[in-house]
């Protein structure tokens, strides 16, 4: 049906359907655009996968997470030592964090060079992350033509480089004169420039002290004489005048001691005829051990002997109470011993026979030879001496026994306790033997042969 006007509902329906769709198309493409749309972000180019609540809450903007979740690693430069504690507003002068672009080793982009480019290695060779001053001074030096030892180590950077302040050290001469010239010109134990010292100071000195001067030539300088043992450890006034180093002694070689020691032989061997040549008993360490090969006397030294002081033997002039003819005349020496024990007894003064040199104690006397022929045997062989002896002296405390057996001479006391008015011989040894009186098996056999014993015993 016809609109009286003209109005076609069919088209009209058809318009709008095309209206609509336009719509929708439009939106979807201002949403597409919408979509597309980052939002600036002041820190600049950032990683992608960064989020912001790495480092902001949801308080607001500036509310700042802690600690930090972002790994500042990720930037090619960690944060180690100080860097960990410093704001980041130290370095990153506004937000735009992407700037600067600086890598790990890159000091001097940030920190000023206060050795104003005179150091050829990177900083982190001498300095840290914790903090400039903290520098090894020691292991520095060690990479410079001059490493520090002794005392050197103990002074402060200032004390040498005098004209450097703030860390900007130059090189400098490394000789020993350079520095320590006042040192050498007014020395006041050793006059260096009036005998012609060398200036390098190494030859006699070291970096321990200047009192130190173990590395001195002192066989060259002297035409000789080496300095060893105690003579090492002396100061150079023991020997030398002061200043100047002229000597006091006048030595014809090494081993010429007496020309230096000449009280100390005096006072030890004055008189004594004793040869000054000094190393054949003493040594260079000590005085007072000396070594000497006493058998070079004809009188060795063994035993007791060995561990005598020589003043048990000898005066300070090497004068002996007695002068023994050789090492076995013990009694030159020790007539008082023999007298205290011996005297009068007619006993021989060779000691040797019964003493040893160890000590006067546990004798052990051929008895056999001094008796004329009495041996000890048995009991009589763990007796004392004094069972049968006076003492001293040595007499006997009974008539002196005919034989080896005269037994009763000495034991007539137990003879008459036991066989008193018996008859019994005085043969003691027919039924008794030298280990006790008591029974023994052939006293026995020899009783049965006289006298048959028969029935109860």
């Amino acid at each position: 049906m016809n609109h009286p006007h003209g109005f076609d509902p069919r088209r009209a329906r058809e318009s709008t359907l095309r209206l609509a769709v336009a719509c929708v198309a439009l939106l979807a493409l201002a949403g597409s655009v919408a979509g597309q749309q980052k939002v600036v972000s002041p820190h600049g180019e950032l990683p992608e996968d960064l989020d912001c609540s790495t480092c902001h809450t949801a308080e607001g903007w500036n509310k700042l997470r802690s600690p930090l979740g972002f790994d500042h690693s990720r930037t090619g430069f960690a944060l180690s030592g100080a860097h960990a504690q410093t704001a980041c507003a130290q370095c990153h002068l506004d937000l735009r964090f992407d700037e600067p672009r600086i890598s790990q080793g890159d000091c001097a982009s940030c920190h000023v060079d206060v050795h104003e480019g005179r150091m050829l290695q990177s900083c982190s060779e001498c300095h840290n992350t914790r903090s400039f001053n903290d520098v090894d001074g020691d292991l520095i030096h060690a990479r410079t033509s001059f490493p520090l030892t002794g005392a050197h180590r103990q002074v402060t950077c200032e004390s040498c480089h005098t004209d450097d302040v703030g860390g900007a050290f130059s090189p400098l001469p490394t000789d020993c004169a350079s520095c320590h010239d006042r040192d050498y010109r007014n020395a006041k134990s050793v006059d260096h420039v009036a005998n012609g010292y060398p200036t390098d100071c190494t030859q006699c000195h070291t970096t321990v002290a200047w009192s130190d001067s173990p590395s001195f030539d002192h066989v060259t300088v002297s035409g000789g004489f080496a300095l060893v043992g105690a003579h090492a450890r002396l100061r150079c006034a023991s020997c030398h005048q002061v200043p100047g180093l002229q000597p006091l002694f006048s030595p014809a070689s090494q081993d010429d001691c007496v020309a230096c020691h000449r009280p100390d032989y005096d006072r030890e061997h004055g008189g004594s005829g004793f040869p000054t040549t000094c190393v054949s008993c003493h040594n260079v360490n000590s005085w007072g051990d000396a070594t000497f090969d006493h058998a070079t006397t004809s009188f060795p030294l063994v035993g007791a002997h060995t561990s005598l002081p020589c003043s048990r033997c000898h005066s300070p002039s090497n004068n002996l109470a007695a002068l023994p003819s050789g090492p076995n005349d013990c009694v030159a020496c020790h007539q008082a011993d023999y007298d205290r024990q011996h005297g009068g007894s007619g006993i021989p003064t060779t000691c040797a026979d019964c003493h040893t040199t160890s000590s006067w104690e546990g004798a052990s006397a051929d008895h056999v030879a001094l008796s004329g022929g009495f041996a000890l045997t048995g009991a009589h062989a763990s007796a004392p001496c004094t069972a049968c002896h006076v003492v001293p002296g040595y007499t006997l405390k009974f008539s002196t026994p005919s034989s080896q057996d005269d037994c009763v001479v000495c034991h007539l006391s137990d003879y008459n306790r036991q066989h008193r008015g018996s008859n019994t011989p005085t043969t003691c040894a027919d039924c008794h033997n030298t280990r006790r009186w008591g029974d023994d098996p052939a006293a026995v056999a020899l009783a049965g042969a006289r006298f048959t014993l028969v029935g109860r015993p």
